[in-house]
């Protein structure tokens, strides 16, 4: 078996193992007594005369209070749409703080046992990591993309998105850091991240009121960002950004799309992705020409691990160092006192591109990576305040 047929069964039983823990959860939370969110027994009073609720009027009144009444309109709507199974009435939800663990939970189920929306909020540092290392790995696997819309956090790999905002008011973790939250967002198993966002940045709000986080609360993006997902812009967009030398070089003109995702402030990560522009023959998304990466914590050591092994570079037990290859490399600094690590990786042609665009040495050399890895580098440590940046040599 391949290397890489053996990443595919790792991965694909990581799926299966990640969806047996959430399905033995919904069992659980089937044979659970809960308190729902409706009360009584299913009666409205109105002028005095009892009145059965409607499962419509009940879907409303628990949507209405579900997560502590933090969900927009419209979201359990969509999300109830990601179980396949959209006629499905709400059954139940029930959320639950704690406050000396630093964490938030919140569910809601329909009449069939199924997730509708779980989100679970953790602010210790310990559990924080135990949810990271599954998402950055020492193998050199790391989430696709961060989060549109300037929001702090991810795709998660698996199934999902994981928000991480600041949260100040709990105080500084046992090695200085800032407090912070890492919010796991989960929906139907049909659900897709753009889907997810909007509830998630919401309940992430919620959580950090309920937990004392004294912060500004995340922008909750518009119900459009339900439908459909991030399209990608013109790469001229690029130019501003920390991704601008996207804009330059063979990116130029039409032909090319650019997704840029770029959030303020401690974000874990920033990417922003070169495709060219339209659909397949599936109507996706064609595969990305270029990626670029900012990493920003401990984990983006893990991945460094893992790349550079992949790689060749040089590592030994304490660093990795910087490097470039002709389709990847990686720059180093300090950003808040972690470390922060910034990738570039490209898409060359080869025997499995199967008529995939791809950029050639001749469009895009060792020495022009090289200074789109700077400039995006250089522009993100100079917005994050970081500092002891350490480029790969020159050629």
């Amino acid at each position: 078996m391949s290397d890489a047929e053996e990443q595919q069964q790792t991965d694909e039983d990581e799926r299966r193992e990640r969806w047996r823990a959430l399905q033995e959860r919904a069992d659980r939370r089937r044979r659970r007594t809960r308190i729902a969110v409706w009360c009584g027994l299913g009666v409205l009073v109105l002028g005095g005369v009892g009145w059965a609720l409607t499962p419509t009027v009940k879907d409303k009144v628990i949507a209405s209070g579900a997560c502590d009444g933090a969900l927009p309109d419209g979201s359990l709507d969509t999300l109830r749409a990601t179980t396949g199974n959209a006629d499905a009435h709400l059954s139940e939800s029930e959320s639950e703080t704690d406050s000396g663990l630093g964490r938030y939970s919140c569910e809601v189920a329909n009449e069939e046992g199924e997730r509708i929306l779980e989100v679970r909020v953790y602010s210790r540092r310990d559990d924080i990591d135990s949810e990271l290392v599954r998402e950055f790995r020492d193998d050199g696997v790391l989430p696709a993309a961060a989060l549109p819309g300037g929001l702090p956090g991810f795709e998660s790999r698996l199934a999902g998105v994981t928000l991480m905002p600041e949260c100040p008011g709990r105080g500084k973790d046992a090695a200085g850091h800032p407090g912070q939250l890492l919010v796991d967002v989960l929906s139907g198993h049909r659900s897709e991240p753009h889907q997810l966002v909007r509830a998630g940045a919401a309940v992430a709000n919620k959580a950090a009121e309920k937990l004392g986080c004294d912060t500004d609360p995340l922008p909750v993006p518009a119900q459009d960002t339900e439908k459909a997902e991030p399209k990608g812009v013109p790469t001229g967009r690029a130019a501003g950004t920390t991704c601008a030398a996207l804009a330059r070089g063979p990116f130029q003109g039409a032909g090319w799309s650019v997704d840029l995702r770029i959030p303020k402030g401690h974000a874990p990560m920033t990417s922003c992705v070169v495709r060219p522009s339209g659909s397949d023959e599936d109507g996706e998304s064609h595969s990305p020409v270029i990626t670029l990466y900012g990493l920003y914590g401990e984990w983006s050591q893990r991945v460094m691990f893992g790349q550079a092994g992949l790689s060749g570079a040089r590592t030994d037990e304490s660093r990795t160092r910087p490097w470039l290859t002709d389709d990847n490399g990686w720059a180093t600094a300090r950003c808040g006192g972690r470390p922060a690590g910034f990738q570039l990786a490209v898409s060359r042609p080869d025997d499995e591109s199967d008529g995939q665009r791809t950029l050639s040495r001749e469009l895009l050399d060792r020495d022009a990576m090289r200074e789109v890895l700077a400039s995006f580098a250089e522009k993100e440590s100079a917005e994050r305040g970081c500092t002891r940046l350490r480029l790969p040599a020159a050629d």
